[in-house]
């Protein structure tokens, strides 16, 4: 991670809490799902392109662990997000063809952690359209694992790295009656700027039903993409499929 993003990250991390110290009208919501993707990778290696994909009803099989959470502090126009995404997963591969292997897999962790802040350019009773930017926090570990046959060792090929990349974001919530609401939200970013990432991209659109003042169920369908080199290895992981949990305002 450059340290030139270092103390921008921690300043809309802290802003928050600080601000809403000094302010009585700050909203709060804090929001935890549970994610249930599916996960396309695919790896430059020496002996060639490792691929591999499982699709979201699959995921259960492969998945070892997959959850999102999110803060946000809201006053009038403005709002304060921190976003947190993890995801473990082991993805059955095809080998590189015309190579002594037998099979491969791709074990992908990532951690995704965002911090960015919005302001309104429409506020409306039933609808509101927040634009704004920040900062997301990348760390990866894609481990190729290749099975030789015959005389051809097994060969693992190990790309992690942490970076951090510039976003750009937008955001509308529409209120449908008193207890639904519907969001949809996209950033981009990236742009490979010094080590971040040649281009990072997610969208996603939910709904929410208020359960009472302070609880509301909520779920969506998230889409994920990261393109980057690590070690002169082109690397493109997708990651896209449900959510679903709960939030809590205050």
């Amino acid at each position: 991670m450059s340290n030139r993003w270092i103390p921008l990250l921690a300043a809309v991390l802290l802003a928050a809490p600080g601000s809403a110290a000094a302010q009585s009208e700050w909203n709060y919501s804090a929001t935890l799902y549970g994610w249930f993707p599916g996960v396309r990778t695919t790896v430059e290696t020496p002996f060639g392109e490792v691929e591999g994909e499982v699709d979201f009803d699959e995921i259960l099989e492969t998945l070892d662990l997959a959850f999102l959470g999110a803060i946000e502090a809201r006053k009038g126009r403005v709002s304060l997000v921190a976003d947190l995404q993890f995801f473990d997963v082991g993805v059955e591969a095809e080998p590189p063809p015309g190579l002594q292997f037998s099979e491969a897999e791709i074990d992908s962790q990532m951690t995704l952690l965002s911090a960015y802040a919005t302001y309104a350019v429409v506020d409306q009773t039933d609808l509101r359209i927040d634009v704004g930017g920040g900062l997301r926090y990348v760390d990866a570990s894609i481990d190729p694992h290749l099975v030789g046959q015959g005389a051809t060792p097994d060969a693992s090929l190990n790309r992690d790295g942490g970076w951090t990349d510039p976003i750009v974001a937008a955001r509308v919530r529409r209120q449908f009656n008193d207890r639904w609401h519907g969001v949809a939200y996209a950033d981009v970013g990236g742009f490979g700027v010094e080590d971040s990432s040649d281009l990072t991209w997610q969208a996603f659109v939910g709904g929410a039903y208020r359960i009472d003042q302070t609880w509301s169920a909520v779920g969506g369908y998230r889409h994920l993409v990261i393109e980057r080199e690590f070690r002169a290895s082109p690397v493109t992981v997708e990651v896209s499929g449900p959510f679903l949990g709960f939030q809590a305002s205050f």
